[in-house]
């Protein structure tokens, strides 16, 4: 299941990058690009399903900054 959703993430942030006229810059469109932004700069280390999910429900008021530790530190994992 968790498979399942980490393509499906993968297939939208793919197909909004392609097609970025169709978005805009609506904050849903923000909030999956930011995530995708630091999910491929921290890689394993970072949850960015969830972080696009919780970013999505507070509708882009807690928008993920790669750069900035306190936007993400929820998202963020140790691996073991």
């Amino acid at each position: 299941m968790l498979r399942r959703k980490g393509v499906v993430f993968l297939v939208i942030v793919l197909f909004m990058e392609a097609f970025p006229e169709c978005y805009g810059r609506s904050p849903t469109w923000m909030c999956i690009s930011n995530c995708a932004q630091c999910k491929r700069t921290y890689g394993a280390f970072f949850e960015g399903q969830r972080c696009a999910e919780s970013c999505i429900k507070y509708r882009g008021l807690l928008m993920p900054d790669c750069n900035d530790i306190s936007t993400i530190s929820s998202f963020l994992n140790k691996l073991e």
